[in-house]
Formats: C-alpha cells, sequence, structure tokens
C-alpha cells in the first residue's frame, strides 16, 4: 500500500516533466520562428529583447528600462519577456513592438542563446531555474556586478539593481503604468465612492502582511472619522465590515482595474507588493508598511517618488517584519496624509 503512492508520484512527476520539455522544445522552435520572420521583416533593423519576466512589483518598477532602451535605440524593434500572468502590464506600453510569453526559464535560455537578438537587456539575477529544465540561466553581468537574489535589495532599490543587471546605468526615473481603456471604463462603471481610500492588506507571500485584526481596526476607524469609502483590493479579502461606504473589491479585477481604482484613491494603505508599486507608478498619495523580509532588514524596493519620500510614509520597525508593526504607528501616519481632511 505504500509502494503505489510513492510510484504513482515518481510516474506523475515523470509525466509533467517530460510533458513540460516536450512542450517546452515546441514553443520555442515556435516562437523562434515568429523571431525569424520578424527580423526578416525589419530589413535590418535591430531585434532588441527586454527581459523582464516576473514578479509584478518588479514588471511595474522596472518599465523606465524600456523608454530607456527605446531611446538608445529610436528604430529597434523592442520585445519585451514576459509570464502569461503579467502580460497587460506591457501590453499597452507604447515603447514596446511585441511582448513574448515565456513558457518558463529554460526557454527563455533557448531562446536569448539562439543568436536571433541583435541585443539582450536582460535584467533576471542567475540561477533561477524551471523545475523541470536542465538550462541553468545565467546573467554575467549581474554576476560580475555581485548582485544574487541573496542580496540584491543591499545594493538598492529594484530599478536601480535590475537596470544595471542589464547592462544599463543606474536608472532613477518615475516608474509608469499603461492602463487601458477597457479598464477605465470598467473601473467607472463599479460606481465607486466619490472620494476613497484603497487598502491592500495581502501579498503572496506571508512574511510580507500586516496582522487582519489591525486591518479590520484600521478600516473601522476610518469609517468612524472620516466621511471617505475605503475599498479594500487584491486576491482575498481580509477586512469585514457592513458599513456601505467599505467596498470589497479582492477576486474581482484585473491588475489594471486595480491600477486604476488606485490611480483615483485619495490614499493607498498597503504591504510591499504589486499594489504598492501600481500607487507608486499611477501617483497616487501612499503609506506603505515594511518590514523584515529574508535577510533584508532596512530596504526599499521603490524608485522615483517613493524613494525620494514624496507624498508618501514609508513605515520600517527595522528588524521586525510586517506582523510586529504598532497598529499606532499605521493609524499616525494615516492620520498625517489624510489631514486637512473630510470628518465625518
Amino acid at each position: 500500500m505504500t509502494a503505489w503512492p510513492r510510484l504513482k508520484k515518481l510516474w506523475t512527476h515523470r509525466y509533467h516533466k517530460y510533458t513540460h520539455i516536450a512542450g517546452k522544445y515546441l514553443s520555442a522552435w515556435i516562437k523562434y520562428g515568429r523571431l525569424r520572420l520578424i527580423k526578416y521583416q525589419l530589413n535590418g533593423r535591430p531585434l532588441i529583447a527586454i527581459v523582464l519576466s516576473e514578479q509584478m512589483g518588479d514588471v511595474v518598477a522596472c518599465e523606465p528600462v524600456a523608454r530607456k532602451v527605446r531611446q538608445l535605440y529610436p528604430d529597434a524593434h523592442l520585445v519585451w519577456f514576459i509570464r502569461k500572468s503579467y502580460v497587460d502590464l506591457v501590453r499597452f506600453n507604447p515603447v514596446i513592438d511585441t511582448f513574448l510569453i515565456e513558457k518558463c526559464p529554460g526557454e527563455r535560455t533557448q531562446l536569448l542563446e539562439s543568436g536571433i537578438f541583435d541585443n539582450v537587456y536582460n535584467m533576471h539575477l542567475s540561477h533561477r531555474r524551471c523545475r523541470y529544465c536542465k538550462e541553468d540561466p545565467v546573467n554575467p553581468v549581474a554576476d560580475k556586478l555581485g548582485f544574487t537574489y541573496s542580496n540584491y535589495y543591499h545594493h538598492g532599490d529594484l530599478m536601480h539593481v535590475f537596470s544595471q543587471a542589464a547592462g544599463l546605468p543606474p536608472l532613477t526615473d518615475e516608474p509608469r503604468m499603461y492602463i487601458s481603456k477597457k479598464a477605465t471604463d470598467r473601473v467607472q462603471a463599479l460606481q465607486l465612492p466619490p472620494a476613497y481610500v484603497v487598502i491592500h492588506c495581502q501579498s503572496s507571500y506571508a512574511p510580507r502582511d500586516w496582522q487582519p485584526e489591525h486591518w479590520n481596526r484600521l478600516v473601522n476607524w476610518l469609517l468612524q472619522t472620516y466621511s471617505y469609502g475605503v475599498v479594500e483590493v487584491g486576491l482575498n479579502p481580509i477586512v469585514q465590515n457592513p458599513d456601505p461606504r467599505f467596498v470589497g473589491l479582492c477576486g474581482k479585477l484585473s491588475m489594471l482595474e486595480t491600477a486604476e481604482v488606485i490611480r483615483h484613491a485619495r490614499l493607498f494603505v498597503g504591504i510591499d507588493s504589486g499594489p504598492a508599486h501600481f500607487a507608486n507608478a499611477t501617483g497616487a498619495e501612499g503609506v506603505i508598511l515594511l518590514g523584515k523580509l529574508f535577510d533584508f532588514v532596512e530596504y526599499l524596493p521603490y524608485s522615483g517618488r517613493y524613494k525620494r519620500g514624496e507624498y508618501v510614509t514609508i513605515l520600517n520597525q527595522i528588524g521586525h517584519p510586517c506582523s510586529d508593526m504598532p497598529y499606532d504607528w499605521v493609524q499616525r501616519a494615516v492620520e498625517g496624509r489624510l489631514t486637512p481632511a473630510q470628518y465625518v
């Protein structure tokens, strides 16, 4: 009885592994063919790859890299490598000509090593491998600079590090988001309160999160103190509140719709995650809750306005995870950002 489950698990793993590898080779072959056709049609113009396929906040933070590469190569055809989940973050970028949906790091490695591109700006650091593929992605530029996934935040914010990993000078431009008309129309149809505070309470990595009871307490205080509505965004709801001015949109919005909701907010309050980067890139005023992350104690992910401390309060109880952050700290920071404000 014990041997069968182990055997089943082994062959299930092998099935997924070998079907993935076969699919990777087929996908890479098809994409290479498409790239060859594009290059033929360019009549000698450069074909350039910009590579940062994940995560959500990283892609938003590093948007200025595309503008810098376009400045360097005005007539080039720019291709951004991206995972399917994050396509909309580059789909509407006016300086990108094509996006390439990456199946896995192994496929990416094959395409980058094929010689099809005239230049490659690779922001990924070395050795983030696919669980099934033999390819080990490396970035010699990042390796020479000493940037690894265990120390990158010791060298600066995301764009500062990743732009150098791509072979560019350290960039400091404001990140931008490009929101489709479909997303703006969808948010307008929601008929949100005329003035509201957006909260984002839960990330994809639990140690970044603040305690749920604190979020519920903060929302109660906001609704009792101000005339603003409160809108929760993200994937999973944390706050439960019967007040009609509280709007729960968790799991109901696309990435660009989330960015549009944040763009119109009186204030964004959230943990370090993708929506916090949306707030920075859309010009929203913010209160951002940071905490110890792995071995990173005192770090700052953001460039542009938030790095300069403009229209933002960044809270970090040095040496402690975000979950330990005192409630009073956050309430005072929010109150400071909402004063003068509309009181109930």
